[in-house]
C-alpha cells in the first residue's frame, strides 16, 4: 500500500485530493488539524503519533518531527544498503507528501508581539518539504494546492508522473521554503531596526533577445502583488514584448501614473524617454496632441492611454499611416480592435487599472558591478502648494498647469532634461545631456516656433542664468526648476527683466539616470 503524509495549513482542494487517494488504495497519515479535517469527511486516517511513537507535544510545536517520518521520506529506494537499513529499523516508505506552512505572512498584517509572531513559524512543515524534495525521485511533494489537479489527473489516467514533473514540484517546494525563511528573516531584522533588502523574482520568460540581437534576454517577475505589473496586462494582438519594449512600456506606465486618471491623457515613449505627451478633453484629442509633440521621434515608439481605445481613435491612427510597436490601454472597443488588427506588427496590451494609474511603492534598483543600488521610489509629484513663486510676475492659471505637466514629463526623462509644454501638450524636450544649456538648446530646437508662449521645466536647478536666457529668447514665458543654486539671484533678475514667471520646487529635484 502506498502512503501519503498530509500536513497542511491551507486546506483548499484537500477533500478532493484525499478522496482520489482513498479511491486508489492509499493510506493517509496526518496530524493535528489536518487529521481532524480528513476525519470530518469520513476518510480513514493514520495518526502521525502512531508512526512517531510519541504524542503531539508543546502546544503543537512537536507533531511530525521524528526520525521515523524523516527516514520514511529520505531513504533511497534504489540503494540496497538503504533498503536493508529501512527493513531493520522498521521504516515503511512514505511516497507522497502534501504540505504547506503556517501563514507567517499574516504576521506583517497583524499587530502582534514578537513572542506571538514566532508561533507562526513552521518548523515541521519546512523540514518535511525539504526532506521529500531532496528525495523527489521516489517521493512526490506537493506544496501548492493548484498542483493537486495534475496529480489527480495522473491517477485518473493511471499514469506515473514524469521525472520532469517530480523535479518541478520539488523545485517549487524549495522555492517555498526559501521564500518562507526570507519572510522570517525580514521580520526579525525589522524588529531589530536593521536595514535589509529582499528581492525575489520568478517564472523567467525567455525573450527574442536582449537590448541587441547578440545578447540573450529574459524577464523575471516579482512575487509581490501589483495590479499594474506588466505581467498583468492582457495581450490581445501582436507579438510578445521584446527586451526594449518592456523598458519603454515601463516608462509609459510611469508617465501615466504621474498624469493620473482625472483627465484623458496620452503619452509616447521612444528609447525609454518621453517624446510626446498631452492631456485633452477626449482621448482622441490627447492622442493627436501627443503625436504632434514630436512626430519624427514618435514613429516606432510605444503609446499609453488612460482611457478606452475608441473606434474614432483607431480611425485617426490608421488614416495618417502612423507606426508604433505597442499600445497600452485600459480597454478597447470591439470596432477599434477590428480596425487595429490590420496592423500585424502592433501589440495591444490591456489592463483596466490603467484608467486610474498609481505609482508602485516598491524600491528602485540599479545594478552595479558587484552589487546593487537600492533607493526609495521617487514619488514626489508636486502640486501648486509645493511650488514657490520667486519672480515678480505670477504665472497664469494655464502656465501653472503647463509647468506642472512639464515637471511630470521631465521626471521620467533621462537627466539632464528640459521639457517645454504649451496648452497641456509637450512641444519640445531635451534629454540625457551632460550640461543643462545643451538640454535647453535641444528642447528649443524640437519645439521650433511652438516654443513661443510655452512653459519650461528643468529636472535640476540652473547653475547659471545662461539656460533660462536661451529659453526666454525662444519665447518661453514661465520656468520651473528646483532652485538652490548659489546663482539663483541672477536667474531671478533675468526673469524679472523679461517679465518671465519663475517658480521653484523649493529645492526638490528629480534626476533620472
Amino acid at each position: 500500500m502506498k502512503r501519503a503524509l498530509i500536513s497542511v495549513s491551507d486546506k483548499r482542494g484537500l477533500k478532493e485530493l484525499g478522496q482520489t487517494l482513498i479511491d486508489n488504495g492509499w493510506e493517509l497519515i496526518a496530524s493535528g488539524g489536518t487529521a481532524r479535517f480528513l476525519e470530518s469527511h469520513n476518510f480513514p486516517v493514520t495518526k502521525a503519533e502512531t508512526i512517531t511513537g510519541n504524542p503531539e507535544a508543546f502546544g503543537g510545536r512537536m507533531k511530525t518531527l521524528s526520525f521515523q517520518i524523516a527516514a520514511a521520506l529520505l531513504f533511497d529506494r534504489d540503494n540496497p544498503i538503504h533498503q536493508k537499513e529501512a527493513g531493520q529499523l522498521g521504516i515503511l516508505p512514505i511516497d507522497l507528501l502534501v504540505c504547506n506552512f503556517y501563514p507567517f505572512h499574516e504576521v506583517f498584517l497583524k499587530n502582534l508581539t514578537v513572542q506571538e509572531s514566532v508561533e507562526f513559524i513552521d518548523i515541521g512543515g519546512s523540514t518535511l518539504a525539504r526532506a521529500a524534495a531532496k528525495n523527489f525521485k521516489h517521493v512526490l511533494v506537493l506544496v501548492d494546492p493548484e498542483d493537486y489537479s495534475k496529480v489527480q489527473e495522473s491517477f485518473f489516467l493511471k499514469q506515473e508522473l514524469s521525472f520532469e514533473n517530480r523535479l518541478k514540484f520539488a523545485a517549487k517546494a524549495f522555492s517555498l521554503t526559501a521564500y518562507y525563511d526570507t519572510m522570517i528573516d525580514l521580520y526579525f531584522h525589522e524588529q531589530l531596526h536593521e536595514e535589509i533588502a529582499w528581492f525575489r523574482f520568478q517564472d523567467g520568460e525567455s525573450l527574442r533577445y536582449g537590448e541587441n540581437p547578440h545578447q540573450k534576454g529574459t524577464v523575471f517577475w516579482s512575487e509581490k502583488p501589483d495590479a499594474l505589473s506588466l505581467r498583468n496586462f492582457l495581450k490581445i494582438s501582436g507579438k510578445p514584448l521584446s527586451f526594449n519594449n518592456y523598458l519603454d512600456a515601463q516608462a509609459v506606465l510611469n508617465l501615466l501614473c504621474g498624469l493620473g486618471g482625472e483627465k484623458p491623457a496620452c503619452v509616447i515613449v521612444k528609447h525609454a524617454n518621453p517624446c510626446g505627451a498631452a492631456i485633452g478633453d477626449s482621448i482622441e484629442q490627447a492622442f493627436e496632441k501627443a503625436w504632434e509633440s514630436d512626430p519624427t521621434a514618435a514613429f516606432g515608439g510605444i503609446i499609453g492611454f488612460n482611457r478606452i481605445l475608441t473606434e474614432k481613435m483607431a480611425e485617426r491612427f490608421l488614416d495618417e499611416k502612423k507606426f508604433v510597436e505597442v499600445f497600452l490601454a485600459p480597454e478597447i472597443e470591439e470596432k477599434a480592435l477590428e480596425l487595429l488588427s490590420s496592423k500585424k506588427r502592433l501589440t495591444i496590451l490591456l489592463n483596466p487599472t490603467l484608467s486610474s494609474p498609481f505609482f508602485s511603492p516598491e524600491l528602485d534598483l540599479k545594478k552595479i558591478r558587484g552589487g546593487v543600488l537600492v533607493q526609495e521610489p521617487d514619488l514626489f509629484m508636486p502640486t501648486q502648494e509645493d511650488l514657490q513663486i520667486v519672480s515678480d510676475r505670477k504665472p497664469t492659471e494655464q502656465e501653472s498647469q503647463d509647468l506642472l505637466l512639464a515637471w511630470k514629463i521631465g521626471k521620467e526623462c533621462r537627466s539632464n532634461s528640459i521639457v517645454l509644454v504649451k496648452n497641456s501638450q509637450v512641444v519640445g524636450a531635451g534629454v540625457g545631456q551632460q550640461d543643462r544649456v545643451r538640454a535647453c538648446k535641444l528642447a528649443i530646437e524640437k519645439a521650433g516656433e511652438r516654443a513661443k508662449g510655452s512653459c519650461a521645466a528643468s529636472d535640476g536647478f540652473f547653475p547659471f542664468p545662461d539656460g533660462p536666457e536661451l529659453l526666454i529668447q525662444a519665447g518661453v514665458t514661465a520656468i520651473l526648476h528646483p532652485g538652490g543654486s548659489i546663482r539663483d539671484k541672477e536667474t531671478i533678475e533675468l526673469c524679472n527683466r523679461f517679465n518671465t514667471a519663475l517658480m521653484t520646487t523649493k529645492g526638490v529635484r528629480s534626476f533620472k539616470h
